[in-house]
């Protein structure tokens, strides 16, 4: 089913033509729905409607400019993500453009990876925000009263509907035992059973009689479910309570209109009947005695509701009761009844049982002769057998819609299988019920158009019931029977074809994306080399030694970086192609972190860094490829050491966690942003630190990432800005087979 996400409306703002046209281009390829603008005010207009999702805005424009359009949207709170584009890398303007609520600050060209990451993650997170936003409000808003206790019972949140019915504020109840409602009018064992039943992971309702703030009883109808964690533990409890003091009153008043209602019965032409519990007819109106024949005299001697029935049908009509009883839904109706004098005819009984203070006394029904009603029928059946046959039999796909209305009328066998929906519920749907959201004015247009050209096709998506999107081709014909105008569409799955050329295009952009990425990382280092040496070539008569030795030093350390990230690139790549083979053996994990400590400890050292190692103290052991795990180890390691200012710490710590090693790295220094936490493990991404140069090529992480994700274990990070992370590495323990 196409997310909310891929359906979203991105708007372009930009002078340029080009640039307009470029960037609808990958949106579109992205699988979002463009929609460019050239200006400003051209821009707010949109805003103003409504008609985007996410914007894309150029800063520099003629007129109104990309940062008064900015402040206009955060000034009148319309609460959507602004992505600011400019050919410009000024980072004050981009600090600027983030304070003042700007999503996130790209430059010109656009990186096509970037843009892609940049928007889904916008989009994700406005989504978000406007999930919590409608639950808060629907929560706030709802007439049923809402409580949440810890798994003591006290309460840590009520809504206003609690408080408007209860009496108490939120400020009374808080940290209070939500059994400062009770009336005392329930018995112990009636608790007992609710705590019981919520504390074993079930959901409990029932009915409450509890006592107000103000000392007045009210009546509730409740539900409580347990609410579990992440460790699948009960955390809390959450009751959903519905005031139902009126509808207890008006149980009773409706015990005082019953004479009323036999009176009315005895108006109707339908027989109207009851039963008591034990299966005997109490009540006949006088349709009753008149259609099965009976008389007040066989009631009061014990007549049994089951000799309403031809014999074939009893056994259908106590299923059928005893499925009323338990509170479902009977699907049929219809049934044969029988006379006092043996004669039968088609009828549907309705029934519903009776109950009083909660306790089952019996049924009350009605009957319906349906003989005439039988008799078209099979006559309609008989006219339409043909027709059904040569329907069905057509392979593909067909819906049959009123072309007035787009009401879906008729289908085929293929269709309810091609669709996924039961006959029930086509017979309910509208033809642009079966198409996605952003298409679904569309096809209604084709075939009220169709309707005047007798005919057509149309390649478009079809939306199955379970939520897969399907390319089809639709032929349709207009036709019209009885006085109604129908059309008449027959569906051909081409998701194959359409596949084989999105595999194309995808392919082609995943190379592109890749060649762009390593293309700019291999630039800087590369433009610098090519700097120093022109200038050493150009220059060397004029430069002292000193100067010379510190050129040679930047294009060593340039080469070096340049080496580091070729390999980088290799390995991502070989991981990425599933060229890499791991020798995987049990081993000591101990023994290769150590290895790697010593590596770094001379880096650590001179930049008086204290490099602090705690391994397990008895052997684990783990199945992995020594190599690959002292890579793992190096870069997180390294990692640390880097954004540690001097003077600080970096502790790797090696323990056990049940059937799980788990290899810690931690450092007091700079901290990741909690807007960067989602994204360290993307290939390319580096975290923007103002003020900062730390050389890395962005793939260090991502490689370690994959490395761990190949052994069958896992990588999360904790960090707060400026206080330093954690980098946790968890791998399954060798367990040899006996």
């Amino acid at each position: 089913m196409e997310s909310p996400i891929e359906k979203a409306v991105v708007l372009i703002v930009d002078d340029s033509a080009m640039m307009r046209t470029l960037t609808s281009h990958v949106v579109e390829r992205l699988g979002y729905k463009p929609l460019s603008v050239s200006n400003g005010d051209e821009a707010i207009e949109q805003v103003s409607t409504g008609r985007c999702d996410v914007l894309l805005l150029d800063i520099s424009m003629p007129g109104k400019s990309g940062m008064e359009v900015l402040r206009y949207i955060v000034e009148n709170d319309y609460r959507l993500p602004v992505i600011m584009i400019s050919g410009s890398g000024d980072i004050d303007q981009a600090v600027q453009c983030i304070k003042m609520g700007a999503y996130e600050y790209l430059t010109k060209p656009i990186d096509n990876s970037r843009l892609e990451i940049t928007l889904k993650n916008a989009l994700s997170e406005s989504m978000l925000k406007q999930r919590v936003r409608l639950l808060t409000t629907a929560m706030e808003q709802s007439p049923v009263s809402v409580a949440i206790t810890d798994i003591k019972g006290k309460i840590e949140y009520i809504n206003p509907a609690f408080s408007r019915i209860s009496g108490y504020s939120m400020d009374e109840v808080l940290g209070k035992r939500i059994s400062i409602l009770k009336s005392g009018e329930h018995s112990d064992a009636f608790y007992k059973n609710l705590w019981e039943t919520v504390s074993r992971g079930e959901v409990w309702q029932g009915e409450f009689l509890n006592r107000k703030k103000n000392g007045e009883l009210l009546w509730e109808q409740a539900v409580i479910s347990p609410i579990k964690n992440n460790m699948h533990d009960i955390s809390h409890f959450l009751a959903l309570k519905e005031d139902i003091t009126e509808k207890k009153k008006s149980r009773e008043a409706l015990a005082e209109s019953e004479q009323r209602f036999r009176e009315l019965s005895d108006l109707l032409p339908q027989p109207v009947f009851e039963t008591n519990k034990d299966g005997y007819i109490t009540y006949f109106n006088r349709a009753g005695y008149s259609v099965f024949g009976y008389k007040q005299s066989d009631l009061r001697d014990g007549l049994e509701v089951m000799r309403m029935y031809a014999p074939g049908e009893r056994a259908k009509v106590r299923k059928n009761i005893k499925v009323r009883l338990e509170g479902r839904k009977v699907e049929n109706h219809e049934y044969t009844a029988q006379r006092k004098n043996g004669t039968i005819f088609p009828a549907l009984v309705y029934y519903a049982p009776i109950f009083k203070k909660e306790s089952f006394e019996g049924l009350r029904g009605i009957v319906l002769d349906i003989t005439r009603r039988k008799q078209a029928e099979k006559t309609l059946l008989d006219n339409q057998k043909k027709y059904r046959n040569l329907f069905h039999a057509i392979p593909d796909p067909v819906i049959v819609a009123d072309a007035d209305t787009g009401a879906i009328v008729q289908w085929n066998r293929r269709a309810l299988s091609f669709f996924g929906y039961k006959s029930v519920e086509l017979s309910s749907m509208m033809m642009a019920s079966l198409y996605p959201e952003n298409v679904r004015d569309k096809p209604p247009a084709f075939f009220r158009k169709q309707g005047q050209i007798k005919g057509g096709s149309v390649e478009t998506k079809i939306l199955t019931k379970n939520g897969f999107l399907v390319d089809v081709a639709v032929n349709s014909a207009f036709f019209e029977t009885a006085g109604q105008k129908k059309v008449f569409g027959i569906f051909r799955d081409i998701s194959e074809q359409k596949k084989s050329e999105q595999l194309i295009r995808e392919n082609i952009r995943l190379k592109n994306d890749f060649i762009a990425n390593v293309s700019h990382e291999l630039r800087s280092p590369l433009f610098s080399i090519l700097g120093f040496t022109s200038t050493l070539l150009r220059d060397r008569d004029e430069l002292d030694h000193e100067t010379i030795g510190e050129f040679l030093g930047i294009i060593h350390e340039e080469s070096r970086r340049l080496s580091s990230l070729i390999e980088d690139v290799l390995t991502i790549s070989r991981i990425d192609s599933g060229k890499v083979a791991y020798k995987k053996s049990a081993l000591d994990p101990a023994a290769i972190i150590d290895s790697a400590c010593k590596s770094l400890k001379i880096r650590a050292e001179e930049r008086h860094i204290e490099l602090f190692l705690d391994l397990y103290g008895s052997n684990l052991l783990v199945y992995a490829d020594p190599d690959a795990l002292k890579q793992v180890a190096v870069n997180l390691i390294s990692n640390a050491i880097k954004f540690t200012s001097e003077g600080g710490k970096v502790s790797v710590t090696l323990s056990k966690n049940h059937d799980t090693m788990v290899l810690a790295v931690d450092d007091n220094g700079s901290g990741i942003p909690e807007k960067d936490l989602d994204r360290i493990f993307e290939k390319f991404y580096r975290v923007e630190r103002p003020g900062e140069e730390i050389e890395g090529t962005g793939l260090g992480l991502p490689i370690v990432k994959e490395i761990i994700l190949a052994h069958n274990g896992s990588i999360d990070v904790k960090s707060r800005n400026g206080f330093g992370s954690t980098f946790f590495v968890r791998l399954p323990l060798y367990r040899p087979e006996n």
